[in-house]
């Protein structure tokens, strides 16, 4: 993530010190708000929306208000601020389902690997697979959960009962590596494909793999545009020769098919992309765009980010959030919302350090409560369990400036301490960072 990079040496050596010096826990004091923080409360309260936070809540969040705010969209972005909590996949499961109700939402995307993620695509569409075990290939144990699990098989059902125009996909927006969309078009059965155009893939396509070792050799961008540019050929000569098996081949191949030909038109978008030499954020939306046309003109993609990612900001004015990059391309047809909590536990490391001197495997931790004046204190003062709020219209009086920012906001990952709080939160601005935002007063972890 983004900030970890950030926390680590300052974590460790806190830990260490915690480790050594356990403090006696004391009760919260819970300080009055100033005059601005309380106006702010009560705007925040009266304009707020309930959110559900139990699976089978119905109905989850008002249907009309989220398709008034997703607008003309075509991309919505949701920034899960603090990770490893239980009821943010539920919170998740009843946004994506109101938009695909109210707002032609066709997709939901995580910041995961994009051709691990089609397999899971394949399984809410199709029931293909298994999906314990595909949730594993995704790489980070956030995606391997009862919640998670939860969430797909609710997008499973959904696929289940609703007609062809109304089926919602599954999606990654990273390509950390394509090596699983090359295995899988590399492994159509000979008798399928035919011996000559296997053999063609077989001696070709692998030039997929030796080209993203390229990009960061010793040969400079022009030894590297020289792999990229003749890989580039054998990524779309392998989309044309697919398309034209597809209409040569039996019916009952063709679903198969048309999942290999998927997988080729990533491949063929992963090269394209390489060769433009793009900067991390620029990379990511390019292959959120990717996901949106995927899905047609007139349908919207739901993101689902870790930290800051879907934000409009720049961490310690180095680090660019894909956020900024889809905002830039997007402009008003991009909307994104931040996810806080108040208090509660969540899944994380933390303080104690193993024998290599890291922290420890995860665990729940209870995270400390809110700081005076930051945003978690003000929007725990609304007596709402769970709700969402639309932050682009602030009031212009000292309530509004209060909401509008800089404020700090808890910014958790793998890594927590309750010792060190300050290492984990980020100043924030609304509506300039974030169209609106997502609140639970008390959370879980993940199990």
């Amino acid at each position: 993530m983004p900030k970890l990079a950030r926390i680590v040496p300052l974590f460790i050596a806190a830990a260490a010190f915690g480790c050594q010096h356990a403090p006696t826990a004391a009760a919260p004091v819970v300080l009055p708000l100033s005059q601005a923080g309380a106006i702010a409360a009560q705007w925040v309260q009266a304009h707020a929306m309930t959110v559900a936070v139990a699976d089978s809540a119905t109905p989850g969040v008002n249907r009309s208000a989220l398709a008034a705010f997703a607008g003309d969209a075509r991309v919505v972005g949701v920034s899960e601020l603090t990770e490893g909590t239980r009821e943010f996949p539920a919170v998740m499961r009843h946004l994506l389902f109101a938009l695909a109700d109210s707002a032609n939402v066709r997709g939901l995307a995580i910041q995961g690997p994009m051709p691990e993620a089609m397999e899971v695509n394949r399984y809410v569409r199709s029931g293909t697979g298994d999906i314990k075990r595909l949730l594993r290939t995704l790489g980070s144990p956030r995606w391997s959960t009862p919640e998670m699990l939860s969430l797909v098989e609710a997008m499973r059902d959904w696929n289940r009962t609703h007609g062809p125009d109304k089926q919602i996909g599954f999606y990654g927006f990273e390509i950390p590596t394509a090596a699983h969309a090359v295995e899988v078009v590399n492994s159509m059965p000979d008798s399928i494909a035919g011996a000559p155009l296997k053999a063609w893939f077989r001696r070709e396509y692998p030039c997929v793999l030796r080209d993203e070792g390229a990009r960061f050799g010793n040969g400079g961008r022009a030894a590297d545009s020289t792999f990229w540019r003749g890989c580039g050929i054998v990524a779309t000569a392998a989309v044309d020769s697919i398309v034209a098996l597809r209409q040569r081949v039996s019916p009952s191949h063709s679903a198969q098919l048309a999942y290999v030909e998927e997988m080729a038109r990533l491949v063929q978008h992963h090269v394209t992309i390489g060769l433009r030499y793009l900067p991390r954020e620029q990379v990511n939306a390019a292959h959120v765009l990717f996901l949106a046309d995927l899905l047609g003109p007139n349908s919207k993609l739901m993101l689902w980010g870790g930290d800051v990612e879907m934000g409009r900001l720049t961490l310690d004015g180095t680090t660019v959030q894909t956020g900024v990059a889809l905002g830039k391309q997007l402009g008003e047809r991009y909307r994104t919302l931040a996810f806080m909590f108040g208090n509660g536990s969540v899944r994380a490391r933390n303080g104690s350090l193993s024998r290599t001197g890291v922290p420890s495997g995860e665990t729940s931790v209870t995270v400390a409560p809110p700081e005076s004046g930051s945003y978690e204190d003000v929007l725990s003062r609304v007596p709402l369990a769970a709700y969402w709020v639309d932050m682009r219209n602030l009031p212009a009086d000292d309530g509004g400036k209060y909401l509008k920012g800089p404020r700090d906001a808890r910014l958790i990952t793998e890594l927590y301490s309750s010792a060190t709080p300050q290492l984990f939160r980020t100043p924030l601005e609304f509506p300039q960072n974030f169209d609106g935002l997502i609140f639970i007063r008390r959370v879980s972890a993940t199990r």
